[in-house]
């Protein structure tokens, strides 16, 4: 009982703030910060690029997550002062939900998703969240391949979860640990 009293109020205590800092990944040096207002135009554009012109989430969907009362983890990835990724993510009771994830296509297969996860997994860790959850397209091959490889399982199957396309997706869970 003092385990889940714990956990559900880990969501809504002081924001937990992200030490920016360099990483390398596939010998490039890539600037790791928390994302801000200010970065959604550009998050925008790289939804696009990465999403063939779509953009799944609007400025106030992430308006709307980047000022949640829960607790949360939204960061972004910089290559030369360009956002070339970025993740989210927010606790609820025991589960961390990572709520958007996208890599420019350019940089794709260079680490920048698993180490964003790495990080969200970190978060989870620290708020005593149990499980992360997402969801995943079924045609998104290379996505699913990642979360796999990183330990998420399929629990179940979504009919219709994306309204474009009408394209079903998977429920991953991963358990904390």
């Amino acid at each position: 009982m003092l385990k889940r009293f714990r956990a559900a109020f880990s969501n809504f205590h002081h924001k937990e703030r992200y030490i920016q800092h360099v990483q390398e990944m596939a010998g490039k040096q890539f600037f790791i910060r928390e994302m801000t207002s200010d970065d959604i135009k550009e998050l925008l554009q790289l939804e696009r690029a990465v999403y063939a012109g779509e953009i799944p989430w609007t400025r106030s969907a992430f308006l709307s997550e980047l000022y949640s009362r829960y607790a949360h983890l939204y960061l972004c990835v910089l290559y030369q002062e360009k956002i070339v990724g970025f993740i989210g993510s927010r606790a609820s009771l025991n589960d961390l939900h990572v709520t958007h994830v996208a890599v420019h296509p350019d940089f794709q297969k260079v680490g920048i998703g698993s180490f964003l996860l790495d990080e969200v997994e970190a978060f989870a860790y620290r708020q005593h969240c149990q499980t992360i959850s997402l969801e995943v397209r079924i045609s998104n091959i290379d996505a699913k391949r990642l979360y796999r490889k990183l330990g998420y399982e399929t629990t179940k199957r979504l009919e219709k979860y994306y309204t474009t396309g009408n394209e079903d997706a998977l429920y991953m869970i991963k358990r904390v640990e």
